[in-house]
């Protein structure tokens, strides 16, 4: 589902060159702290490009990407307010879904975007369970969010770091 603004969202996710970058404690222990917030037994800090959705940190998840066909969080980054299923059998977007119709498949899902400062939505802190739920509090909602905001203030820091520790150009 790409957006309208797609080229430019595309090309500030590739500005913060994340993707495919080795593993980061500060994001793994940030990905485990989501999980047992939202006690649920998948999490992820995910980024969306052209065509897969790539997991930085994970929990309860295999597989450090999927095709951006069957990536729920490309429906999340079409909006900048928090994405929530309560089951996903029952959602027209995801019921077909290989990762609902599996056995031990996607019931409740919810996502919030990460957006940068040029407000372009990058990817997604997202939580899913194979059990369904009635959705998230407010305050849950402002939690989800919140973890969204702060790996935005890590890539930017991230970001910092480089560029002040690059040789001066000439």
């Amino acid at each position: 589902m790409p957006q309208p603004d797609e080229d430019s969202r595309i090309a500030t996710l590739k500005n913060y060159s994340v993707l495919d970058t080795p593993a980061d404690p500060v994001m793994d222990q940030l990905v485990r702290d989501i999980a047992a917030t939202f006690r649920v037994r998948r999490a992820v800090i995910s980024f969306i490009d052209e065509h897969r959705q790539w997991y930085k940190a994970r929990v309860g998840v295999a597989v450090d990407h999927v095709p951006r066909a069957m990536s729920f969080c490309t429906h999340s980054i079409a909006t900048d307010a928090v994405t929530v299923v309560p089951d996903a059998r029952l959602d027209p977007r995801f019921c077909d879904n290989p990762f609902v119709t599996d056995g031990d498949g996607v019931r409740f899902y919810a996502a919030a975007p990460i957006k940068t400062l040029n407000r372009a939505r990058i990817g997604t802190v997202c939580v899913f369970d194979s059990m369904p739920r009635d959705g998230l509090t407010s305050l849950e909602t402002l939690r989800l969010s919140g973890y969204a905001a702060r790996v935005a203030e890590i890539l930017e820091q991230d970001r910092a770091r480089a560029r002040a520790s690059a040789p001066p150009a000439r």
